[in-house]
C-alpha cells in the first residue's frame, strides 16, 4: 500500500484491491439477499440536504465544502487562497445515506424498502490515520425504511451477519451502545437521549485500539418526518441504516 504523502486514503492496487472489493461483495451480497435497490450516488451533495438533515448543526467540524474562484485570472500563488474562494452550495457527502431521503422524499410505503449503495465519503477529521480515520473513505450502506417491528427484526439479523462476516475475516468485534464522539457539547442532549433509546449500536474491534467498523443506527421517525416518508397508516415512517467502514474492515481482516 503506498502511503506516501500528500494522501486522503489509502491506495490500493493489485491484490490488495482484489481483497478489499472482496469484503464489499459480501456486504453487497447480503443486501441483494434482501432485495435492495442498489443505487450510485455523486460523491457531492446538495447543502439544503444536509441541513434538513440537521447534519450541519450537530457536525460542523467535519464539513468540506466544493468551492469555485473567485477570480480565475489571478495569478497560481493567489488563485486558491482563501480570500479567492467561494462556497458552490455543494458539500462532499459525509455519509451514502443522506443522498436516499430525497431519493424517497413523499413516497407513501405500502411494503418497506431498502437501497444499498457504495460510496466515496469525506470528513474535515483532525488526524490521518490509516485504515482508522481518513479525510476521505469508503463507505457501503444498507437504509432501511418501514414500521418499527420491521426495522427491529432487520437489525437483530444484521448483528449476526456482521458477526458472521467478520469471523471469516479473522476478526471479532464486541456491540457496544454509541454516543457519537463527534457530538459538540451544544449537542450533548440529542447525545445523551441517543446512549439511552439505544439507537447507534457499534461494531467495536481493538487493533489495537478501539475502532468501530460498522454500526446499526435507528433513526425513529426523524427522516420520515423532514422528508415526508409516510406508512400506508399515515404515519411517518421509520428509517435506520446499516454501515460499513470498507476501510477499516480491510485494515482490520487477517491477511488470506
Amino acid at each position: 500500500m503506498n502511503l506516501s504523502p500528500p494522501t486522503a486514503a489509502p491506495v490500493r492496487s493489485d491484490a490488495e484491491l482484489a481483497r478489499f472489493e472482496a469484503i464489499d461483495r459480501q456486504f453487497l451480497e447480503w443486501a441483494r439477499e434482501w432485495a435492495a435497490e442498489e443505487v450510485q450516488f455523486p460523491a457531492l451533495i446538495d447543502r439544503a440536504t444536509l441541513e434538513r438533515a440537521e447534519y450541519p448543526s450537530a457536525f460542523p467540524h467535519l464539513l468540506m465544502s466544493a468551492c469555485g474562484c473567485v477570480d480565475p485570472a489571478k495569478p497560481l500563488t493567489e488563485l486558491l487562497v482563501a480570500a479567492n474562494l467561494t462556497p458552490s452550495g455543494w458539500l462532499l457527502s459525509p455519509a451514502v445515506c443522506y443522498h436516499v431521503y430525497p431519493r424517497w422524499e413523499g413516497t407513501v410505503f405500502a411494503s418497506p424498502r431498502i437501497a444499498t449503495a457504495r460510496g466515496r465519503c469525506f470528513r474535515h477529521e483532525a488526524e490521518f490515520s490509516p485504515g482508522r480515520r481518513q479525510l476521505e473513505f469508503e463507505m457501503r450502506e444498507i437504509v432501511l425504511c418501514g414500521p418499527t417491528e420491521w426495522i427491529d427484526a432487520r437489525a437483530a439479523d444484521a448483528r449476526t451477519r456482521i458477526e458472521a462476516i467478520s469471523a471469516g475475516l479473522g476478526f471479532a468485534g464486541v456491540w457496544e451502545t454509541a454516543m457519537d464522539p463527534f457530538f459538540l457539547p451544544t449537542s450533548q442532549g440529542k447525545a445523551l437521549i441517543q446512549r439511552l433509546q439505544e439507537t447507534k449500536k457499534e461494531y467495536v474491534v481493538r487493533n489495537p485500539t478501539p475502532l468501530a467498523v460498522a454500526s446499526i443506527n435507528r433513526h425513529g421517525p426523524f427522516f420520515g418526518e423532514r422528508f415526508r416518508l409516510s406508512l400506508a397508516s399515515g404515519e411517518p415512517a421509520q428509517t435506520a441504516c446499516i454501515a460499513f467502514g470498507l476501510d477499516r474492515w480491510a485494515s482490520s481482516a487477517q491477511p488470506a
